[in-house]
């Protein structure tokens, strides 16, 4: 059990999950997550988030009272109601009977829809810009509804200059010690931040938007999300990279995201990325079978141009290329151009089918459609040459 001291009197009382296996039912989390919690101790003591997922209250209760009294606990703030930040809460508002809790207005009635918690007397709403004084320092809170759900606020520390952004500039992976950014190795943590964006943050990219303007004028010493390390080194790389995805900003990359069953489309497939690293373009492949969509969604995200690439199965679209083409259509990826590649072999042409969802996401299709009933001859080898020229043609543009 460790307990460390962010700043003087700011403690980090969160948690690692190395059990779970797929965040929130959905997403793959090889490495773990960590659930965080933070201590403000001050002439009035606040917690910061709710607690912690209901498996780990047993080492998150030692945590928090090894740093003070629960009877001395005097404000419980949740920035987001889901239940991996306020599985303990119910324990905890028993226990801690002089705290009271600090909510949004759509967080209150959350808070009784999820934990049957209506008090009028221990129940504080605030809205944008209210603020309330721990004695040495102030909190002031920040409204940003849908980021993820529509209760969410931050929590501004203006004495440390802190944020406890919430689940916002949250990140897959289990601390393992490595309460801060720079302990982490950069690439692998941004890579893990941007999956946990697109898997989880993503589809609301108007609220990220607006979200960002209002930090703008904020100074930030630290940000202290919901998951993942506490930031100080790479906050700038870290905010810099929420604008650029919750903008779609994309690079001159072509993702393609095949299926294959017997060799054929993944034989065409090799030939199309030949011919794309002959032109000097970025390439990655991502097979749909072997590839949780979790990873797909995240390359897709900021690639310029996607091909799809799948047989037909039973008349319709191969079914794990589909699956990802869906988390793809679920989170509403948008800016995109794409291309079809598909095997009707005895079945019809169901690959066509993933051409809807596309449409439904406003991307723009790339022609030729190379199509082909079974094994790769020089034909389907000459569309694939004149798609190549397309998409060089459009990433050359600029389009």
């Amino acid at each position: 059990m460790y307990v460390k001291e962010i700043v003087n009197d700011v403690f980090y009382v969160g948690v690692d999950d190395k059990k779970t296996r797929l965040f929130e039912a959905t997403w793959p989390i090889p490495n773990g997550i960590s659930y965080n919690a933070y201590l403000i101790r001050d002439e009035m003591n606040a917690l910061i988030e709710g607690g912690v997922k209901v498996d780990y209250s047993r080492e998150f209760f030692r945590k928090l009272e090894r740093v003070v009294q629960l009877s001395d606990l005097d404000y419980i703030v949740i920035n987001h109601m889901e239940p991996d930040h306020t599985g303990t809460l119910p324990q905890l508002y028993r226990i801690a009977k002089n705290a009271k809790i600090i909510v949004s207005q759509k967080g209150k009635e959350l808070l009784a829809d999820f934990y049957n918690i209506i008090d009028s007397d221990r129940v504080i709403v605030v809205s944008d810009g209210d603020e309330i004084s721990l004695g040495k320092r102030t909190l002031r809170f920040i409204s940003t509804p849908f980021l993820h759900w529509p209760e969410t606020m931050m929590t501004y520390d203006s004495s440390d200059k802190i944020l406890f952004s919430g689940d916002v500039f949250g990140s897959f992976g289990a601390l393992n010690g490595r309460l801060f950014d720079n302990n982490w190795v950069l690439d692998e943590y941004l890579a893990e931040l941007k999956r946990y964006y697109t898997n989880i943050v993503g589809m609301f990219t108007g609220p990220t938007q607006n979200a960002l303007k209002k930090l703008k004028g904020l100074d930030i010493n630290l940000i202290a999300p919901s998951h993942g390390p506490v930031i100080k080194e790479y906050k700038d790389k870290v905010i810099s990279l929420y604008d650029e995805l919750s903008r779609y900003e994309s690079k001159k990359k072509v993702t393609i995201i095949y299926g294959t069953m017997y060799g054929y489309t993944e034989e065409l497939v090799s030939v199309l990325a030949l011919r794309l690293y002959e032109e000097g373009i970025p390439v990655s492949i991502l097979n749909a079978s072997e590839v949780h969509p979790s990873y797909i969604l995240a390359d897709a995200w900021d690639s310029k141009i996607i091909v799809l690439a799948a047989p037909t199965y039973d008349g319709k679209y191969f079914l794990p290329a589909y699956t990802a083409m869906y988390y793809i259509y679920a989170k509403r990826l948008r800016k995109k151009k794409f291309a079809v590649m598909g095997s009707s072999g005895w079945s019809g042409k169901g690959y066509l089918r993933v051409i809807d969802l596309a449409k439904e996401l406003g991307w723009e299709l790339i022609e030729p459609i190379v199509e082909y009933r079974g094994a790769i001859d020089e034909e389907e080898i000459k569309r694939v040459d004149e798609l190549v020229d397309n998409i060089v043609r459009i990433l050359k543009e600029g389009g």
